[in-house]
Parts: C-alpha cells; structure tokens; sequence
C-alpha cells in the first residue's frame, strides 16, 4: 500500500510537471513532446498512473485504482501549486485553458475523455517508447481531457457544475481505456 501511494504520488507530480511544461511552451508540438516524458517515466520505472491501469481494471483491485487517483491528485497539485503561485505568466496561461477547458458541455468533455484514455491505453499497452510518445502528442494536441493533467485547472474555475464535469473526463477516460482493452483483448483471440 506504501509502495502504490509512493508511486501514484510520484506519478502525479511527474505529470505536473508535464503539465506546466507543456503550459508554458510557445510551441505546443514541442510542449506535447515534452509532456510525452512524464508518461515515459511513469513506465519505465513502474510508477502507477491511473490513466495508465484503468484499461487493466480486471488485473487490478478497485481499491487500488481509487488510491492511485487520488495520489496522482495530490501529486500533481503539489507541483503545480509549487510553482504556480510564483510565475504570473505561468498562472495566467493555466487560468486560461481553465477557462477553456471547463466552458465544454458534458457531451464534449466525455468523448474528449474518452478518446484520451483510449490513447493513454495504447501509450501503455503498447511498451514502445515511440507509440507513448506519440500517443501523448495526439491527446494534447488534439485537445482531449486527461483527468490527472485537468485537475489543477478545476481548483482555478472550481464550482459545483465544473466538479461534475471533471467527473465526466475521469469517466470518459476510464471507459476510453477499458473499451479499448476489450477491443485489444477480442481482436487477440480472433487472430490467435
């Protein structure tokens, strides 16, 4: 239990600083790239992501899925509000994309969760550094919701209704994840 709290709070700060990186890029194929080196991170050291293990949620107890998100939260929040309160361009560029993010109806802020967990599930699944990268290129710059990389911007625009939303990603990303494993799983017994 140690050990998964350790690793999922780490991975959260890993993706913290992914997120401010990625912020503050002039250039967002290049800050997409470089968020790409959180998740290789998390893998190559066997941290625990929650986006990275919904997809294998019948390898994995309940319990443990619940702990990893919350420590993947306090991971991040710990490095984004390190930092934040201390870079005024910094702040206004998240206040920003909160601004953004959570002017989405519940709809939106669904499929773009789950087309992200969909492509978290092949970053990891697929154990190829190129493919990881890829796939967190495609989520970024495609503008999908990744719930652990969303939620600093909802303390910035927090509200009842923006609680709800983010809810909406965690789902969205967690079915993206789990449909696409399903799908993997089934197209692996039709070809064996």
């Amino acid at each position: 239990m140690a050990k998964l709290i350790r690793h999922s709070i780490v991975s959260g700060i890993l993706v913290g600083i992914g997120v401010l990186i990625n912020t503050i890029a002039s250039n967002p194929v290049v800050g997409s790239f470089l968020f790409s080196l959180a998740l290789l991170t998390i893998i190559k050291n066997g941290f625990t992501l929650y986006t990275g293990k919904i997809g294998f949620i019948r390898d994995i107890p309940l319990r443990d899925l619940a702990l990893m998100l919350f420590f993947n939260f306090v991971g991040i929040f710990i490095t984004v509000y390190m930092i934040i309160p201390q870079r005024e361009t910094v702040m206004a560029a998240m206040q920003a994309a909160a601004n953004a993010k959570f002017s989405h109806d519940f709809i939106y802020l669904f499929t773009h969760g789950i087309m992200c967990g969909a492509l978290m599930f092949i970053a990891v699944y697929s154990k190829e550094p190129l493919i990881t990268v890829m796939s967190i290129m495609a989520f970024i710059l495609s503008g999908f919701e990744h719930c652990i990389a969303d939620f600093p911007y909802l303390f910035l625009v927090f509200s009842p209704l923006n609680l709800l939303k983010f809810v909406i990603i965690i789902l969205g990303n967690s079915v993206g994840s789990i449909l696409l494993r399903i799908l993997f799983d089934g197209l692996k017994q039709k070809n064996a």
